[in-house]
This record gives structure tokens, C-alpha cells and sequence, in this order.
């Protein structure tokens, strides 16, 4: 076996896992809940890059309070929405890196 062979690899794969995961804010899942009433934007660092609410989740007119069980209600929808993110943003991430390693698994680089 060619020790010298073996670290040129390991120095490819290693450049190759750093490479990966700096893309990987460049990555971009989305994720919504309540019929699109809350949408979630995230990169594939799980980093949310954006949340929309829709007014209508709120049931809000003008100079009235939203009322604590809508809120409360809301509060499930964006924590919904921001869990599908994470989701999608992990599997996505994990094919990113599967891609970059030739399909090798790779030790706490998720897989």
C-alpha cells in the first residue's frame, strides 16, 4: 500500500470537504406551512435567509389585537415551516456533500 498515494487522497478529499461546505450557504431550500400562510427560506447552513407571513394568518384589520389563541396558532405554523426547512436544507446539504466526495461517507459530514 502506497502511504503516499493514501495522503495526496486524503489531502483531495479534505480540500474537496472544505470546498463543499463553503457552497453551502449558496444552497437554497424553502418550506411552508398552513397552505403557504408562513413560508421559511433557508441555505443549506440551516441559516434562515428569509420568513414571509402571510397577513391573512393573522386575522388582523386595522386598529384591532391579533388574539392570543391566532397567535399562538401562528407561532406553531413559523415553527412548523422552520422545522420543514431544516429538513430539506440537511438533505440537500447531504447530497451536496455526497456529490463532492464521489459518494464516499465521510465520518460527521452527515449521511
Amino acid at each position: 500500500m502506497d502511504i503516499q498515494y493514501l495522503m495526496r487522497q486524503a489531502r483531495k478529499l479534505e480540500k474537496a470537504m472544505a470546498e463543499a461546505r463553503e457552497q453551502l450557504g449558496g444552497l437554497a431550500v424553502e418550506a411552508e406551512s398552513g397552505g403557504g400562510l408562513v413560508r421559511v427560506a433557508m441555505n443549506g447552513k440551516c441559516e434562515v435567509t428569509r420568513l414571509t407571513i402571510d397577513p391573512a394568518a393573522l386575522g388582523a384589520r386595522p386598529g384591532l389585537a391579533i388574539d392570543p389563541a391566532e397567535r399562538a396558532m401562528l407561532e406553531d405554523l413559523v415553527t412548523a415551516a422552520v422545522n420543514a426547512a431544516v429538513e430539506r436544507a440537511r438533505a440537500a446539504a447531504d447530497a451536496h456533500l455526497e456529490k463532492a466526495t464521489g459518494g464516499i461517507k465521510v465520518p460527521g459530514m452527515g449521511g
